[in-house]
């Protein structure tokens, strides 16, 4: 398939079972290391088969090292198999049920039965989650069925539906820290285990669907040659993609409702095997799995020799993600090739002709009627009420920063979004996926972390730093491929997923910090200053003016490469020139109210749904409905529940992607 990631031809013959060995020989030999603190080697026998009931170190061997070896095979095998099936039938490497939306939907479903309906957890957490992935994933379905389950489709709905569900479990992890700091570290994967329940239990489920999923082998080879081949071949694309996709996102929800996310598995195990040389289907089908759980067992292995060190539970999920991060990106130069992203005919109908000037005096209008309400109207002891003229300017000092920040981050974030997706010709190309954002997270988690008081010029230094270091990495990495987008998404995605294990593992820390950590990796404009607000504003308004020299690169680009060249485009100079812009946009919202990218992903959805396709009329309009988000959203969350705040970032996720369910749902 010519879309699809194939792997370089090497002299060096590659094995996957020798790739396994290795993994599985350094995990054994921290196993008997392990063993060895617990008790004598003479023992291990015996607390294997028929442990002392005397002998605690015995029983800790039988009733917990052993059932956690078996649930992390079971699970990391479960998720290697979920992974490669789901990106055969959606041809697309990028793909994984977790972006779908089932480890979302269970966090939410727990969060909400944690806060507000204690009596669910009754009926055992693993029913709560696996309602919450069911239904969440019943949503993405109901969003793509009327594109025919096209692969655009499925991760387009399944990215709007995480969007929404971790704006929701964020916001009820702020208001209620007290009662969801321990869900927290269970959503970043505990294997910990008391006893064989949880081991026979995924057995009995993951079994099933295992011999199930198989059936389906041949039907899912036939993907391999596209779609259009699939179909002549007598290959129901629809059925059969609806059916695998099913089958893995149970078997997912199985293993996210017993042991919490396990990232990166079902992403790195079916990379790293078709790179250690399983070219067919049926290779992959086998050596995914394996691999999948062997590395989930080094990780857990790793994790708990960091744990006896520190004292401080890690996530077994965080570690299993900055283990495969780095591996990701080294193995990462001997591919080529782009995801399968391109939407299918059933999405490709040609919008009627945009009637710019009315859309955008239309726009501007109603962006004037946000900021006047975000000055005028509020709420105090005495309910809402709009301020009168003299109230307005003697509270200018501490509104007009707010509406500023707000205007100035959406049009940034919008434009990032927008040259990302038309530099690429991926559509689901946003900020966050270059990895700034979370560089700027790292940022701040190091000054909050390392320095007794950071006040917001450490916080602004730190976040800084953060930003500009994961660029200069990721300029680095992609030199070589001329700044390919393939390379840049990919490369991004992997900075993103080590720096978000980062987090994790702080919020596991149960530091008492982690709470001001959220606030600020939320999108709150509270305490932005007179200063950073003009800083950000001039950062806007550079943007909106480079926006008509950029054009014709961004008109051309989303041809493709060949079409770039033929008319005399200089793709490293075009690409290397709109990454820096985006990154240098990206970074300077960041530093002014955190790593909020939401924005960047779906203004510019919004404004293609408008009709807008040609590059600079969609990126106006896409500037103009950022700003509109934003200055919405951080009068929503100033208000809506006064006297608390919800952070600007949240609302904008809440109220864009609630949009775009709607949106999806009507439209054929």
């Amino acid at each position: 398939m010519s879309e699809a990631m194939t792997v370089r031809s090497h002299s060096v013959h590659r094995s996957p079972a020798l790739t396994a060995s290795v993994i599985v020989l350094i995990a054994i030999l921290l196993t008997i290391a392990r063993l060895e603190e617990r008790l004598p080697a003479s023992l291990w026998w015996h607390a294997v088969i028929a442990p002392s009931p005397t002998d605690l170190r015995q029983l800790l061997v039988h009733f917990s090292d052993m059932p956690r070896i078996g649930v992390i095979w079971l699970c990391g095998a479960a998720l290697g198999l979920a992974g490669v099936s789901t990106q055969q039938v959606l041809r697309n490497p990028l793909a994984e049920p977790m972006t779908l939306g089932v480890f979302s939907g269970a966090y939410l479903a727990l969060s909400v039965a944690t806060v507000y309906a204690p009596v669910w957890l009754a009926f055992g957490r693993d029913a709560v989650a696996l309602g919450g992935a069911a239904l969440a994933l019943s949503f993405v379905f109901a969003l793509a069925a009327r594109r025919g389950l096209s692969p655009f489709a499925l991760i387009l709905a399944g990215m709007i539906v995480n969007l929404c569900c971790s704006a929701f479990s964020f916001a009820l992890a702020i208001a209620h820290f007290d009662l969801l700091s321990g869900l927290m570290i269970w959503g970043g994967g505990v294997l910990t285990q008391h006893d064989w329940h949880v081991a026979q239990a995924l057995l009995l489920r993951l079994a099933p669907c295992t011999a199930i999923l198989i059936l389906f082998l041949r039907p899912m080879a036939a993907f391999d040659a596209g779609d259009a081949v699939a179909s002549s071949l007598g290959v129901s694309l629809r059925t059969t993609r609806g059916a695998v996709l099913a089958l893995t996102l149970l078997i997912t929800a199985f293993v996210v409702s017993a042991v919490g996310v396990l990232g990166f598995i079902g992403l790195g195990a079916p990379m790293l095997a078709r790179l250690s040389g399983a070219r067919r289907l049926r290779d992959r089908m086998l050596w995914s799995p394996v691999l999948g759980a062997s590395l989930l067992w080094l990780a857990d292995q790793m994790t708990q020799h960091v744990s006896s060190f520190t004292g401080v539970l890690v996530p077994a999920g965080a570690v299993m993600t900055l283990l495969g991060a780095p591996m990701l990106l080294i193995l990462m130069k001997r591919l080529r090739g782009r995801p399968d992203l391109s939407p299918s005919p059933i999405q490709s109908s040609t919008p009627k002709r945009a009637r710019l000037v009315p859309m955008f005096i239309v726009m501007m209008l109603v962006l004037a009627l946000a900021i006047a309400g975000s000055l005028t109207l509020g709420r105090g002891l005495d309910g809402w009420h709009a301020a009168r003229p003299s109230e307005i300017v003697a509270l200018m000092f501490l509104r007009g920063p707010h509406v500023v920040a707000a205007i100035s981050t959406g049009i940034v974030l919008a434009l990032a979004g927008g040259l990302l997706q038309r530099m690429t010709g991926n559509p689901m190309a946003s900020p966050d996926l270059l990895g700034i954002t979370s560089g700027g997270a790292v940022g701040l988690i190091g000054a909050l972390f390392l320095n007794a008081h950071p006040g917001l010029p450490v916080l602004l230094l730190w976040c800084a730093a953060g930003s500009v270091a994961t660029l200069a990495a990721l300029l680095l990495f992609a030199r070589k491929s001329d700044y390919a987008p393939d390379t840049l998404v990919l490369g991004g995605i992997a900075i993103s997923a080590a720096f978000q294990a980062i987090s994790t593992i702080v919020v596991a820390s149960d530091d008492p910090r982690v709470i001001v950590l959220y606030n600020l990796l939320a999108g709150s404009t509270y305490n932005v200053s007179a200063t950073a607000a003009g800083m950000v504003a001039v950062v806007a308004l550079a943007a909106l003016a480079l926006v008509p020299f950029a054009r014709r690169w961004l008109d051309i680009l989303p041809l493709g490469a060949v079409t770039s060249r033929s008319l005399g485009v200089d793709l490293s100079v075009a690409r290397l020139s709109l990454l820096v812009a985006s990154a240098v946009m990206t970074a300077a919202a960041t530093l002014v109210i955190g790593p909020l990218s939401f924005v960047g992903l779906m203004a510019p959805h919004m404004a293609r749904m408008l009709g807008l396709q040609r590059a600079q009329s969609m990126l106006f309009m896409s500037a103009g409905i950022g700003a509109l988000l934003m200055v919405a959203s951080d009068w929503i969350g100033r208000w809506i529940l006064f006297p608390q705040e919800m952070p600007a970032g949240v609302v904008a996720t809440v109220l864009g992607g609630s949009y775009l369910i709607l949106v999806m749902l009507k439209r054929n």
